[in-house]
């Protein structure tokens, strides 16, 4: 299973996905690519011995990654 949303660097940062693929790099596989204009493009991919927890391992990596923006946010307002 793959799961891709663009995502708007204003919103979530950089430090944010940088601290989800280190969190989730032993579950799944993330690419990034630049789109412009401060949009990326992101996708996931869970690892083969996760094939069966896919959705969830999915979930987890983007529920963790907005956590992550919300967090870095609040403590830097």
């Amino acid at each position: 299973m793959t799961l891709t949303r663009q995502v708007n660097n204003n919103l979530y940062s950089r430090k944010a996905l940088a601290a989800s693929r280190e969190a989730y790099h032993s579950y799944c596989d993330v690419n990034v690519s630049p789109l412009g204009n401060g949009i990326i493009e992101v996708t996931v991919q869970e690892k083969d011995e996760y094939r069966e927890q896919a959705r969830q391992v999915l979930l987890e990596f983007w529920n963790y990654f907005l956590d992550a923006s919300c967090k870095q946010y609040l403590e830097s307002a």
